[in-house]
C-alpha cells in the first residue's frame, strides 16, 4: 500500500489543549523529573518549555471534545499501518522549538499536518514505517480575559513515531535489545579485600574515596593499610570533590580485550586533594586526551554489579556529568506527568506482550530531563529556543542513565549557545541531541548553576 497518499493531510486541525496551563501539573512535571528550577515555581511561573507536548495530549480516557483528539486521517493511515501488520508503536526522535514562555493561565490551540512517511524501513525493533507529524502552537492569556483570537505563536513541535512488525522473540533479540547483547563479554572484576572495601563501597554510594592520615594528615591513594608517610596506621576516609587534571595519559589500541571495544584513553587523574587515580576518560575522543586537561569525576555501570569511576572533560565548555537512575517510580510518574497513558509505559504485563522485556521510559520523559540537565548547568535565568532529540535504546527500570554535554557553538555576545547533550545506559546511546539556548544576563555559561550531579549516591 501506498501510505504517501497520506502526506499532508491534517492529524489534529483546531485543537484545544484540556486545560489552561496550570500550577499543579507544572510542580507534577518538576517532580518527577527531579527538576527544582526556581523558574517553574511562585507567581512568576513559567511552564517548563520541554513540556510543551504534555498541554496538547488528552489524557488517560481520549478526547474530551470534537477540537481535542486525532482526525479521521491519521485515524485511517495508523488503521493502514495496522493493517499491513504494523501492530507496534514507538517514539523515535522529538523536535520542540518555543518562541516565547508558556505562563499559568494561558490556553494552548494546536494544528498538526502529517509531514511525512516513510517507505519501509527494516531497524532493529522491525520492519516498519516512521511517520513525521509537525504541530503548531498558539495560546492566550485566558485568565487575563483574552479570546482564541488573540492568540500568539507559542512554538513548533516535531514528533516522529516507527509503526513496525515486531521481531519474534523466539528467532530474535527482544524489542529494544541490540544483536548480541546476551553475549556481551564483561569487564574483569576487581579484586576486593579488608585493605580496599572502603573504597569500594564508597563507588556504590557515588563517592571516590582516599585515605587521610590522622597523625600527619598526609592523602593517599590507592588504599593501603599504612601511611607511607609517617607509618601511622590511624586514617580516615574522606570523599574526593571530583575535580582534578590529566597528569599523564595512554591511548590503548591492541590488543584489545573483548569487553572494552574500540581504542580508549587511560589517565593518570591527579585530584584537587593531591593523590592521583588511574581512570578511564569517557565522552572525548582519545586523541583528544592531553596532559593538564580538566577533568570531572562520573560514574559509569558496566553491568548489573559492575559500576567504576571514570572522568569527563571539565570547563567552560563541558556540562558537568549527571546519573539519573531509572526506577520504576521515575518510568510511571514521568508518563503521567506528561500525560502519556500508552500501556508499555507502566503496565509490564502488557509490556512483555507486545515483545518488551519491561516498561521502558517515554520520549516526552526523556526530553523533560534533557531540558533539566541543561538548565541545572545554566541556570534559572537561561531560556531554552529549542530541543531535537532523538532516541536510541530503550531505558528499562534498573538501569542508570548517565547524561554529559558540551558547548559546541558560542554566539558572538556569548549568550547563544548551541550544546549537544548524551545520555548512556547499559545498552548504549539513549538519547542524544542538541540543544540551543540563550544564557541570562548575570550568566556566563562557565559552570553557571553547577552543583553535584551525581542524583541518587
Amino acid at each position: 500500500m501506498d501510505f504517501q497518499n497520506w502526506t499532508g493531510l491534517p492529524s489534529v486541525s483546531g485543537g484545544v489543549a484540556p486545560d489552561p496551563v496550570n500550577a499543579p501539573m507544572i510542580r507534577h512535571w518538576c517532580e518527577a523529573m527531579g527538576d527544582a528550577n526556581p523558574a517553574y515555581a511562585g507567581a512568576d511561573a513559567v511552564a517548563p518549555p520541554a513540556m510543551l507536548q504534555a498541554w496538547t495530549l488528552p489524557g488517560l480516557g481520549g478526547p474530551r471534545s470534537p477540537n481535542g483528539g486525532r482526525s479521521e486521517h491519521f485515524d485511517a493511515l495508523m488503521a493502514a499501518l495496522e493493517a499491513a501488520g504494523c501492530t507496534s508503536v514507538v517514539a523515535t526522535d522529538c523536535e520542540q522549538e518555543y518562541r516565547r514562555p508558556l505562563r499559568i493561565g494561558e490556553r494552548v490551540l494546536f494544528d498538526a499536518v502529517i509531514e511525512s512517511v516513510s517507505d519501509e524501513k527494516r531497524t532493529a525493533l522491525g520492519t516498519g514505517h516512521f511517520v513525521t507529524t509537525r504541530m503548531d502552537l498558539r495560546a492566550y492569556d485566558e485568565a487575563a480575559g483574552e479570546k482564541p483570537g488573540d492568540a500568539t505563536p507559542l512554538g513548533s513541535h516535531r514528533f516522529r513515531i516507527l509503526k513496525f512488525m515486531p521481531v519474534d522473540r523466539a528467532s530474535g533479540p527482544e524489542q529494544g535489545e541490540p544483536e548480541g547483547a546476551k553475549a556481551k563479554p564483561v569487564r574483569p572484576r576487581p579484586v576486593v579485600n579488608r585493605d580496599n572495601a572502603g573504597f569500594w563501597d564508597g563507588v556504590a554510594a557515588g563517592e571516590l574515596r582516599f585515605q587521610r592520615c590522622d597523625d600527619c594528615g598526609t592523602a593517599r591513594f590507592p588504599w593501603l593499610a599504612g601511611c607511607n608517610a609517617c607509618g601511622s596506621d590511624r586514617w580516615r576516609a574522606e570523599a574526593a570533590s571530583g575535580e582534578g587534571v590529566v597528569y599523564s595519559k595512554v591511548t590503548v589500541h591492541h590488543p584489545l580485550p573483548a569487553a572494552f571495544g574500540k581504542p580508549y584513553a587511560v589517565a593518570l587523574v591527579e585530584l584537587a586533594e593531591g593523590v592521583r587515580i588511574v581512570s578511564n576518560m569517557v565522552d572525548v575522543p582519545p586523541e583528544q586526551v592531553s596532559i593538564g586537561m580538566p577533568v570531572r569525576l562520573g560514574f559509569q555501570r558496566f553491568d548489573d554489579e559492575l559500576e567504576l569511576p571514570v572522568f569527563h572533560p571539565s570547563g567552560p565548555d563541558q556540562l558537568p556529568p549527571l546519573r539519573v537512575p531509572v526506577t520504576r517510580t521515575l518510568v510511571v510518574a514521568g508518563a503521567i506527568a506528561s500525560r502519556d497513558y500508552q500501556d508499555v509505559h507502566h503496565d509490564a504485563e502488557l509490556a512483555r506482550a507486545k515483545g518488551a522485556p519491561d516498561i521502558f521510559m517515554n520520549i516526552l520523559t526523556t526530553n523533560g530531563l534533557v531540558g533539566r540537565y541543561v538548565t541545572d548547568w545554566a541556570g534559572p535565568d537561561a531560556r531554552i529556543e529549542a530541543i531535537a532529540i532523538r532516541l536510541g535504546v530503550p531505558a528499562y527500570p534498573g538501569d542508570d542513565l548517565r547524561f554529559s554535554g558540551e558547548v559546541t557553538e558560542r554566539g558572538g555576545d556569548g549568550r547563544h549557545l548551541v550544546l549537544v547533550v548524551r545520555g548512556r545506559n547499559r545498552l548504549g546511546v539513549h538519547v542524544s541531541g542538541t540543544v540551543r539556548l540563550v544564557l541570562g544576563e548575570q550568566s556566563s555559561g562557565e559552570g553557571h548553576g553547577q552543583r553535584d550531579q551525581e542524583e541518587g549516591a
